[in-house]
C-alpha cells in the first residue's frame, strides 16, 4: 500500500534520493491529518451535528481512518515535490518520445 516506485518508467528519474527519503512524508502527513481532522470538525458545525464532544472526537477518527491511504499518497507527493523540480524540456522530450 502506498508503494512509491524505483524510478520513473519513461524519463529514469530516480524517485528515492536516499534510503528511507519519505519517512520525511510522515511530517506532511501530520499537517494534513490536521487539516482533515479541522475539516470535519468544521463541517460537524456546518450542518448542526450536536454530537457532543464524544461523538465529535468519533467523526474525527472516522474521517481520518476513511481518508488514511490518501494523506500518505498526498503526502509523499508533497514532500517529493521539495526535492523534484519539474523541467519542461525534459517533459517535452519524454512526450514526443511516447508519442513516436
Amino acid at each position: 500500500m502506498n508503494k512509491v516506485k524505483e524510478k520513473c518508467p519513461k524519463c529514469g528519474l530516480k524517485y528515492s534520493i536516499e534510503p528511507a527519503f519519505y519517512t520525511g512524508s510522515m511530517y506532511v502527513s501530520y499537517g494534513v491529518g490536521i487539516a482533515v481532522a479541522v475539516a470535519a470538525y468544521v463541517l460537524t458545525l456546518i450542518f448542526g451535528f450536536n454530537f457532543g464532544p464524544t461523538g465529535i472526537l468519533l467523526s474525527i477518527v472516522f474521517a481520518l481512518v476513511v481518508t488514511m491511504p490518501y494523506i500518505g499518497a498526498v503526502s509523499k507527493s508533497i514532500w517529493a515535490h521539495f526535492f523534484f523540480k519539474y523541467n519542461p524540456t525534459i517533459a517535452k522530450q519524454v512526450n514526443n518520445d511516447s508519442r513516436s
